[in-house]
């Protein structure tokens, strides 16, 4: 399963993210790991969240990033769920290339019944091809409370 979570910068998905993968720890029968382009999630995760900087490594291409998060799962066949903060700011922003990457990841989904999540930094009227696809519901309530998809976050 892919979840792709938009909206505009400073609209609160990073925080959503944050506490979906937190719950997702409680909730996964396997590993969790969150892929990010900076340690900033270092505090906020729970311990057994297993955080991936990428800021070390070149990945400016999809098919690059696809390798690496192939490697990532040839080591640990117990990932259940992987979340990628800011796909398009760790790879690029060429939304035709992601819906090409998204095609190779329904694969990797499917092989490995592997869960992926992640954020864009765009508007959700941007999205095409495969994004509406998996494109999930997400805004924020006046009182501070975040809804993903059925999910209220306080």
């Amino acid at each position: 399963m892919i979840k792709i979570i938009m909206g505009q910068k400073g609209a609160g998905k990073t925080k959503a993210l944050i506490d979906i993968v937190n719950k997702a720890t409680d909730e996964e029968k396997g590993n969790v790991v969150c892929i990010t382009n900076s340690n900033r999630f270092l505090l906020d995760l729970k311990s057994s969240v297993r955080l991936v900087n990428t800021s070390d490594f070149d990945l400016d291409l999809y098919i690059i990033f696809y390798g690496y998060l192939c490697g990532i799962i040839s080591r640990d066949y117990d990932i259940t769920h992987i979340f990628i903060d800011s796909i398009t700011n760790i790879v690029n922003p060429d939304f035709n290339e992601l819906n090409v990457f998204l095609e190779y990841l329904e694969k990797l989904s499917e092989r490995f019944n592997i869960s992926f999540t992640m954020t864009i930094s765009s508007e959700t009227v941007e999205a095409n091809g495969l994004m509406k696809k998996y494109l999930l519901e997400f805004w924020l309530h006046k009182m501070g409370r975040c809804c993903y998809g059925n999910v209220l976050f306080y």
